[in-house]
């Protein structure tokens, strides 16, 4: 899954999805099978604990591109129906 990080447009159909392991919410957008746009929400990035994980473990965040925790979430927000296609 690639993931997107620019903005969400306002309007756009846009759902909620939390981190199972953390509880950290973004938006999510599925543009195609293939195309995932996630927009962090306020401090999120601060918030998920992978990622912070990461960070303190001395990876610059440049070098962490993406939480798999997260990734899981939406993966599953996806099969089960709650993100579709737009």
């Amino acid at each position: 899954m690639r993931v997107d990080e620019r903005d969400i447009a306002p309007g756009s159909e846009a759902t909620e999805v939390a981190c199972r392991r953390c509880a950290t919410t973004v938006l999510v957008r599925k543009n195609s099978a293939a195309q995932t746009s996630v927009q962090w929400r306020g401090d999120s990035a601060a918030t998920c604990t992978e990622l912070a994980e990461r960070r303190a473990a001395g990876l610059h965040p440049a070098l962490v591109p993406k939480c798999e925790s997260l990734t899981a979430s939406i993966d599953e927000a996806v099969a089960d129906g709650r993100v579709t296609i737009t």
